[in-house]
């Protein structure tokens, strides 16, 4: 049989052949790349100690501020609070000062100027409360007279159905920048009252927090820009 290697067939030839060729291309690439996959996402075996704990390999970890190590520390069971999307009913009661109001979520002068806030990052139904508001100068000044508590003075809170008792703890003038943000103030606040503050001379006891179940109360102080007053109370 002969074949006419006509203009025609060999245009025909040179196409099937250069399809052949660029098949060929297009597996070895998708055969590289699948191999290259495969070892970028092969599972790392964990080690002896992980696998007796039913731990997975670590992937990632986020790099966080000392502060914000310290303040996850402190407050290590907010995840485990109420969402301040439940609370119905927020109020707090100090009878002492003849004092009985509703409580906000947020301390910015907008908030504190008509109720007491609540430090967002601080809980709401248990744990490390904190909560506060002006004294002077304001249209609600809710913590006026908030240096008159003493030790052992009663201060009742209220979310939803619940109502706790705690009772005064210390009270002091505590160092505290008024440039900080909320979260920065809240953590600042923390380390003051574990030791690193300035006592008053109204203070009434030592500064020592035992319990994990506490209420602190923030104002500002007269004159006193770089510095706060804070009531700490422990629940009964």
């Amino acid at each position: 049989m002969k074949i006419n290697f006509n203009r025609k067939n060999l245009n025909i030839i040179s196409f099937l052949v250069s399809l052949i060729i660029f098949i060929i291309i297009v597996f070895i690439i998708r055969l590289i790349t699948n191999q290259n996959t495969n070892q970028e996402y092969s599972y790392i075996m964990p080690s002896d100690e992980s696998s007796a704990n039913n731990e997975l390999p670590i992937a990632s970890t986020n790099i966080v501020s000392a502060n914000e190590q310290n303040f996850d520390q402190t407050n290590s069971n907010k995840l485990a609070d109420l969402p301040v999307a439940q609370v119905t009913n927020w109020q707090i009661e100090i009878e002492k000062l003849n004092l009985t109001t509703n409580i906000a979520e947020g301390t910015s002068s907008d908030v504190i100027s008509n109720k007491v806030g609540h430090y967002t990052n601080s809980n709401i139904l248990s744990g490390i409360i904190a909560l506060k508001a002006y004294n002077i100068g304001e249209g609600n000044n809710y913590f006026a007279n908030l240096k008159e508590l003493q030790i052992g003075d009663e201060i009742k809170y209220t979310v939803n159905e619940n109502q706790s008792t705690y009772k005064v703890t210390l009270n002091k003038i505590i160092e505290c920048s008024e440039s900080l943000s909320e979260v920065d103030e809240f953590t600042q606040i923390l380390n003051n009252i574990k030791g690193n503050s300035i006592d008053n001379e109204d203070t009434k006891t030592e500064n020592d927090q035992s319990k994990n179940d506490i209420l602190i109360l923030i104002t500002y102080v007269k004159d006193m820009p770089n510095n706060l007053r804070c009531v700490v109370a422990e629940k009964n």
